[in-house]
């Protein structure tokens, strides 16, 4: 860890020698363009940001995980556990399937059926509290419970899974109790184990047909043989809302934005909602008939079922996409909740989408405004908690220019899920009188640097605003 301290400390020299370079330029005042723009922390030059960008919490991070940690290697959790590729293929293979959603088609229902197929290595205790450790090196001390380490050991048994690859699945779908169709899965796993495929279906006399009805439909979904293989699927109609919900600190407290506490709150303390959201979860869900509800998180899929159980027990049902670990494209790797997003409008034109999520989220600053404009018509609401307005320990800025363009009636900075209490998304509402926006198309969040009332920070130093966002983790480094 001390190796990433000194790393941090090169990029933070190397880009004061850049901005001590740009400063010292002469100022040219003809022609007058082209013009710079603003700095943001990508346009930093890469030879930086290769040295400095692990060190700063993203979406390609991974959700959960800071981007400075990342996860084994099938070949290191081999070598850690002692353990060959014959002993391994003697393991019995779980499968683990994600909520999906289904649309109706002229040929009928076509559900998206994904997840990964996987071994549990064997793992001592005292084995998996030393991969903890690489998480949350504070596990032994006296603020953890013994709840605490049985929970970071499940959450890192979870991650040190082996996938199983050019595997043959099979899958049961069950409407109301009853068998509704068989399927037989188009393609074997992939080299990460991993699945996922829209595939269609028919039932007849048995499930409703999409252009019959107007309320979303659960199925059973089984994988004969496993009993880890269970989960539902969600049939959507052609018409209605569906609201898509990030999780992390706008469904429960992370605080990503703070590695060392996001990595207890996810490895080693129970997973908690964010103050009163499940009751406005729970007002939509009982006022806006055939919403669908889509939770969309960035978290790896290995750690799915500690978000699903959390969800499931808070929150209403709902179809979910996560970040899976076979990505093969610049998108995916990078973009990856943009992928995510694109699907599921792609399949959905006609719905209407609510898109709640928070300031954090640097890629959701610039993608979820950017999807207005790309499906015209189908971005309904966006619904943003301002987490450096709400916590004092977010430092992060947040850009808000995306926004500039858009009809300041279909988005909204909140501070408390009371503020999304009096909406009536129905009826088309996104914003609350009473909530003070101050929205300046420009960073925002870093009042303490720059000592605007409104957040602004065009005048902040690029060097004061990446030392102060690299000063958390790099305490946490030295630790």
């Amino acid at each position: 860890m001390r190796y990433l301290a000194y790393t941090l400390f090169l990029g933070i020299a190397a880009y004061a020698a850049v901005i001590e370079r740009v400063a010292n330029q002469p100022l040219v005042s003809q022609p007058p363009t082209p013009t710079l723009s603003r700095r943001d922390i990508n346009d930093v030059p890469a030879s930086v940001t290769s040295a400095i960008g692990s060190a700063i919490p993203s979406d390609a991070a991974g959700g959960i995980l800071p981007a400075w940690l990342t996860m084994p290697t099938d070949d290191q959790i081999k070598e850690q556990l002692g353990l060959n590729d014959t002993q391994i293929s003697q393991l019995p293979v779980q499968v683990m399937n994600i909520p999906g959603y289904g649309n109706w088609t002229a040929n009928g229902w076509n559900v998206r059926i994904h997840g990964s197929a996987y071994r549990n290595p064997p793992a001592t205790a005292d084995q998996l509290d030393q991969a903890a450790q690489v998480f949350v090196p504070s596990l032994d001390e006296s603020g953890f419970t013994d709840a605490n380490r049985a929970m970071a050991r499940n959450v890192t048994a979870a991650l040190i899974t082996l996938p199983v690859q050019n595997y043959s699945l099979t899958f049961t779908l069950n409407y109301n109790g009853q068998p509704a169709a068989n399927i037989t899965f188009p393609y074997p796993t992939d080299d990460r184990g991993e699945f996922d495929q829209f595939v269609p279906f028919t039932s007849p006399g048995r499930v409703p047909n999409g252009n019959e009805t107007n309320v979303v439909q659960g199925l059973e979904l089984f994988t004969p043989g496993y009993q880890t293989g269970n989960a539902s699927s969600y049939l959507v109609p052609p018409q209605g809302i569906t609201l898509v919900a990030d999780i992390d600190d706008i469904l429960r407290v992370t605080q990503i934005y703070q590695p060392e506490e996001g990595l207890k709150n996810s490895f080693a303390r129970p997973y908690v909602p964010w103050m009163n959201m499940p009751a406005v979860f729970a007002k939509w869900q009982n006022e806006v008939q055939g919403l669908h509800i889509h939770y969309l998180t960035t978290t790896p899929i290995k750690v799915t079922q500690f978000y699903e159980a959390f969800i499931y027990a808070n929150y209403p049902l709902g179809s979910f996409d996560i970040r899976p670990l076979n990505l093969t494209t610049v998108d995916q790797i990078f973009q990856v909740r943009k992928v995510n997003l694109d699907r599921v409008f792609e399949t959905f034109p006609q719905r209407k989408f609510v898109l709640l999520a928070d300031t954090s989220n640097r890629d959701i600053m610039k993608q979820y405004p950017a999807m207005a404009t790309a499906f015209p018509g189908q971005v309904q609401c966006i619904l943003l908690r301002n987490t450096s307005a709400t916590d004092p320990s977010d430092h992060f800025p947040y850009d808000t220019s995306g926004f500039k363009d858009l009809d300041n009636s279909t988005y909204m900075f909140f501070r408390t899920p009371d503020d999304l209490m009096g909406l009536d998304i129905s009826k088309g509402e996104c914003r609350n009188a009473s909530v003070p926006q101050n929205v300046t198309f420009g960073y925002q969040g870093l009042p303490s640097i720059t000592g605007s009332g409104n957040g602004a920070i065009s005048t902040t130093p690029p060097l004061f605003m990446l030392l102060h966002l690299l000063i958390p983790s790099l305490a946490l480094a030295l630790s």
